[in-house]
């Protein structure tokens, strides 16, 4: 499955993003924001058991830190698949249903299972070395998106379907996907510069342009029930 035909264009797909968002920044700003609230509680509590038992080893503060991470990621997955409806329809929804999409009954299982699998093979390629963990991340960053569009269409996508599907997709197109990403370095800078705030705008212009990209790239090949 490669789309070495597919040109991707970084102005036009940041434009389109910015189209997206006309109208819609206060919703979007305040996405991001309870996102982060809710990311920040998650991986809160484990901070917190650790604290008390004084020590980062214990069984507990270690559970809790994983649960806490992938409740964290659920979210950002639940996330991104609000941006892609919000590329595809042009249309917000509410919030909270954005900020939980993952956690609904048809979705949780197979959004859990390829976030969970998805984070695991990461690491494991990161402790090989940092660069095969680069190069992975960017292969399997596609998966949610894909997921979102199987799930759709009616599919039950098998636990590492979407990431074997996203490993193809980006066939060619990673060191596309790499630049695209440091295009925003300066607007990253600049959001730090500004305590921080600026990323309540940043977060939601990256999110949109990321979710075009994936549009841009895969089509609607993922969205057939056949």
């Amino acid at each position: 499955m490669e789309n070495v035909n597919v040109t991707i264009d970084r102005p036009a797909l940041k434009a389109a993003a910015k189209s997206k968002l006309k109208g819609k920044w206060g919703w979007a700003v305040g996405l991001t924001f309870m996102t982060a609230v809710f990311s920040g509680i998650f991986n809160g509590v484990p901070a917190g058991f650790t604290a008390v038992q004084g020590t980062d080893l214990s069984v507990v503060s270690v559970s809790t830190s994983v649960v806490g991470s992938l409740l964290s990621a659920l979210i950002v997955a639940g996330v991104t698949y609000t941006y892609l409806h919000l590329v595809d329809k042009d249309e917000k929804t509410s919030i909270f249903t954005g900020i939980f999409s993952g956690f609904t009954n048809s979705r949780f299982l197979p959004t859990f299972l390829t976030t969970f699998l998805t984070m695991f093979f990461t690491a494991m390629w990161t402790l090989l070395l940092v660069i095969p963990g680069v190069i992975k991340t960017l292969s399997y960053a596609m998966a949610p998106y894909i997921l979102k569009d199987m799930l759709d269409a009616g599919k039950e996508p098998a636990p590492t379907e979407a990431i074997t599907k996203s490993r193809e997709l980006m066939n060619g197109h990673k060191w596309e996907l790499f630049v695209f990403e440091l295009s925003f370095i300066g607007w990253y800078i600049l959001a730090a510069l500004s305590l921080g705030i600026g990323f309540l705008w940043l977060v939601p212009y990256y999110n949109a342009a990321h979710a075009e990209f994936y549009r841009t790239l895969a089509g609607d090949q993922f969205k057939s029930k056949d």
